[in-house]
Parts: structure tokens; C-alpha cells; sequence
């Protein structure tokens, strides 16, 4: 006897055909937008990025040269795979903020100007303020890593001591000389004489003691545990931002003290730094210890108004413990209150700025690309959830114009400022 084939019955048709309806509807429902979360559908994890390809990379790769060219365009064309959208972006850029740097600048018109500020939690650019003296508009200074970082490294050597327990604030470290000068004998053989000074290390950074920075790094750090945290915080690698950023280089001979003291103090051309990656590293100290990706697109829609990438939240890396970035703040809010941005933040602690906490590490040294002298201020800001961080960076041929420490704070006042205006 013949076996009998099972009978196809119209339950069995009736529910494969509402499983296609629902998988159609669900893919209909990612690909108009993605208004709910990822849905599970056969075990895969679908989202934006797999429907139309579109990820930091190709954003990278379709804005870099326009956004290193200091233009935004809201129009474009991506391309992914042979299929070629047309669609609108929408940028993380404050342009209130945006507007209010630039007229520093332009009141000042320092020979070159940039400030770069971001939310130190999420890493959404909020500020890429270009201006040069003799009005050329079309270079992104703020991407570029050829600027000595000059004593912002100090910052990334405190790190590597603070974190490592091998000093706290308020461990002295007594040094012979000048403040700002650096000599082998102060360094590599310290004696303590009548004339030696000690201070404690928030208010060595504060006044950014270059022999005691040095002495720090060779005796307390070591080059080993420089190199790591310099990589850590950035340094050497790139910052997967969505638009193309130079990356930050550290030249470091393990095996040469000198190569050791001069990088652990930023008495160096070797340690370079660009503006975006400043901000980052102020985020650090001000988010806990993170460092976040620099982003500048918000989200991207085709003609048809669907959304073909938008922002999630990136995964931030941890480069100190919590505590270390607190006693970071204590190191950078010395510098602001007491320390070489004293001047340039005097009288700023009232009215709406009454509650802001502001930290930095200011820098300075001479570079040739381009040409001229200097001048940093890396930081963050705080109020009321509010967490920004920035660098700005002046540099100035022959004359001085405007302190970077004094841009930065007219940032901090208008981004803080309840009453829409700026403190006097």
C-alpha cells in the first residue's frame, strides 16, 4: 500500500502567508525609518546600517574633504554599494554657539583663531570656529594635527601618575628654577637647596611647572606608562570621528631620559595635537574618565523623508578611573582659579556663571605649520547637566591679540548664560 501524502490544509497556507505579511511589515516598518527600536527578525539584529549601509566610514569618506574645507552642505549624495541617495544632513553644531566664538575672533582678529567644542558626554560636536587674519575661510584649522600640543600634555601625565597612584594633588614635588624653563641638571640631578621651591602638584599644573612635570615623567611615570596613557587618550590612532580628523602624533624615545622629560612636560614639537582632539581629551576629566567619539552628523533623510542614519549613542572607551578624572578637575580648576587662566577668567564667577565649574590646562610654544607662537586652553564646563569641553587654540605671529584662555570664556558665558546674553 501506497503511502498517502499529507493534505495541505488552508490553516497551514493561511499561516505561512501571515508570517510573509508580518516579515514584509516589519521590513517595511525598519525601512520607513526605523521609528521603533531594531526588531529580532530570524535571529538577526537589523538596524539603519544594515538596510541602507550608511555608517561613520562612508560619512567620513563623503564629507571629509568638504568638512575639511570648512563647509557643511545640507544637500548630498551618498553612494553605497552602486545605489546613489540624495538626501539632507543635519549637523550637531550649535550655531548660536558657533556665531558667538566667531565674533570673538572677529572683534580680536588674531592672526589665526580656532575653537572646537563638543558635549563632553555624547561627543556631538557643538562648535568648529575657524578665523585667520588675512580672511582665507576655506581651511578647517580646527581638524588638523600639525600644533605642537605644548603643556596640554600635562594633562595626559597627570593622568598616568594620578591614576597609577603614584601621586595625588597634593603630593610636593620640589624643583630648582625657573617655572617655565626646563635644564637637564634641575631634572636628571635635583638637589634640594635654600632656593628650592615645592609646591603641591594642582598647583604645579596650575602654574604648569615644566621641571617638576618632567621629573614627574621619568621618575614617577616612565615611559612605558606615558606611551599607554598617550595612546589611551588618543594619541597616535585615529578617533573613528564621522568626518576626517587628523590624528594627534607622539614622538617618544623610550630609551632617551631627555626624550622622556621634554615629552612629559610638552616641551616638545614631537607631541602635535588638533583642536577636536583637545575637546576631547577636556571630555575626559569632565564625563568620568570616558573618551568619546567626535561626531558632527546628527542624523541623515533621503528625498522620501526617511531616515537613513541617525546618531545612536557611541560607545564611550574608559581611559582613567572616575576618580582620577575628579582629581583631573581639581588639577584643571586650580589652573582657572589660581593658575596661569587666573587672568583671563577674573571676575567671571558671578551672576549666571556664579554656579559653572570650569577647568583647563593652558599651553603655549613656538611651531612652524603654520608659523607663529602658540597659545592653548583645553577645558570643560559644568551647570545644571550641562557638560561642555572645548579647546581653543590662538596663534599669533608677532603680536598678541587675544589669550585662548579669554575666547574660551566668552564661550563658557554665552553657553551658560540664562539671560541669552553674554557676561560683561
Amino acid at each position: 500500500m501506497s503511502a498517502i501524502a499529507p493534505k495541505k490544509t488552508k490553516r497551514g497556507s493561511a499561516r505561512r502567508i501571515s508570517w510573509i505579511w508580518w516579515l514584509l511589515l516589519s521590513l517595511m516598518m525598519l525601512a520607513a525609518g526605523l521609528v521603533f527600536s531594531p526588531q529580532q527578525i530570524e535571529t538577526r539584529q537589523w538596524s539603519r546600517q544594515d538596510i541602507w549601509g550608511i555608517d561613520r566610514a562612508l560619512i567620513r569618506r563623503t564629507l571629509g574633504l568638504q568638512i575639511d574645507q570648512n563647509r557643511y552642505p545640507e544637500k548630498i549624495s551618498i553612494e553605497h554599494e552602486g545605489s546613489h541617495h540624495n538626501a539632507t544632513v543635519e549637523y550637531t553644531i550649535d550655531p548660536s554657539l558657533q556665531a558667538a566664538v566667531a565674533g570673538v575672533f572677529e572683534k580680536y582678529n588674531p592672526d589665526y583663531g580656532v575653537f572646537a567644542a563638543l558635549d563632553a558626554d555624547t561627543g556631538e560636536i557643538l562648535a568648529l570656529v575657524n578665523h585667520q587674519r588675512r580672511g582665507i575661510t576655506d581651511q578647517n584649522l580646527a581638524t588638523r594635527a600639525t600644533y605642537p600640543a605644548a603643556s596640554v600634555f600635562k594633562i595626559v601625565t597627570a593622568a598616568a601618575v594620578l591614576d597609577r597612584d603614584k601621586a595625588s594633588p597634593s603630593t610636593v614635588i620640589p624643583f630648582n628654577g625657573k617655572t617655565t624653563s626646563l635644564y637637564r641638571k634641575n631634572v636628571l640631578n635635583h638637589k634640594n637647596t635654600e632656593w628650592t621651591r615645592r609646591y603641591p602638584l594642582s598647583t604645579a599644573f596650575a602654574k604648569s611647572i615644566n621641571t617638576v612635570f618632567a621629573r614627574l615623567g621619568i621618575f614617577s611615570a616612565g615611559a612605558e606608562a606615558l606611551l599607554d596613557y598617550a595612546e589611551a587618550f588618543g594619541f597616535n590612532r585615529p578617533l573613528d570621528a564621522d568626518f576626517a580628523l587628523a590624528p594627534s602624533r607622539l614622538d617618544l624615545d623610550e630609551a632617551d631620559s631627555w626624550s622622556i622629560a621634554e615629552t612629559a612636560s610638552g616641551y616638545t614639537r614631537r607631541t602635535t595635537l588638533s583642536p577636536v582632539h583637545g575637546a576631547v581629551i577636556g571630555a575626559v576629566a569632565a564625563n568620568g574618565g570616558q573618551l568619546v567619539q567626535p561626531s558632527v552628523v546628527r542624523r541623515i533623510v533621503n528625498d522620501e523623508g526617511l531616515i537613513l542614519y541617525a546618531l545612536d549613542t557611541a560607545p564611550k572607551t574608559p581611559v582613567v578611573r572616575d576618580q582620577t578624572a575628579e582629581e583631573l578637575k581639581v588639577l584643571m580648576q586650580a589652573t582657572v582659579t589660581k593658575g596661569s587662566a587666573s587672568k583671563s577668567f577674573k571676575k567671571f564667577f558671578r551672576h549666571d556663571m556664579k554656579t559653572v565649574e570650569v577647568g583647563g590646562k593652558t599651553g603655549s610654544l613656538t611651531g612652524e605649520n603654520p608659523r607663529g607662537r602658540y597659545d592653548w586652553f583645553v577645558g570643560y564646563a559644568q551647570k545644571n547637566g550641562r557638560n561642555l569641553a572645548f579647546a581653543a587654540m590662538c596663534i599669533n605671529e608677532e603680536f598678541w591679540y587675544v589669550k585662548s584662555a579669554y575666547v574660551a570664556r566668552k564661550a563658557i558665558e554665552h553657553f551658560f548664560s540664562e539671560s541669552g546674553k553674554d557676561e560683561e
